[in-house]
């Protein structure tokens, strides 16, 4: 499943000297809003070094969201990262990463990258 995001919003909060909390405010290409947040690790500067997620199934998007900047649109496939995290009641997996991970441990199965599909778009130039 292909969905394309444009990060319209980023708010960024401190919850402790090592921890912060990430909001993103997105518009799919339907022109649906939606928010949503992940957890960072902060620095010895307060700079946010890494995110995760409660809701596993959000995983693959607040990655590429940490590294993508307002007004930038993304292209994500969730085909690969949907098969793993299959969904349960109410559209949500009740497993977490350590339940699918044991599960997998000794069947044949190679996921490759999971964000191997992600695209981002930007007028940003790198110098």
């Amino acid at each position: 499943m292909l969905k394309t995001y444009t990060l319209v919003r980023k708010e960024e909060q401190q919850i402790s000297d090592t921890e912060g909390k990430i909001i993103f405010h997105l518009t799919d290409e339907n022109g649906d809003q939606r928010t949503v947040w992940g957890t960072t690790k902060l620095d010895e500067n307060l700079n946010p070094v890494s995110i995760s997620t409660e809701k596993k199934r959000e995983f693959p998007l607040i990655q590429c969201l940490f590294v993508t900047n307002v007004n930038e649109t993304i292209d994500i496939e969730f085909q690969q990262y949907n098969t793993v995290f299959e969904r349960k009641e109410m559209g949500v997996s009740q497993q977490t990463v350590d339940d699918i991970a044991k599960s997998l441990m000794n069947k044949p199965v190679r996921l490759g990258p999971l964000l191997k599909s992600t695209q981002i778009k930007t007028t940003e130039t790198v110098h």
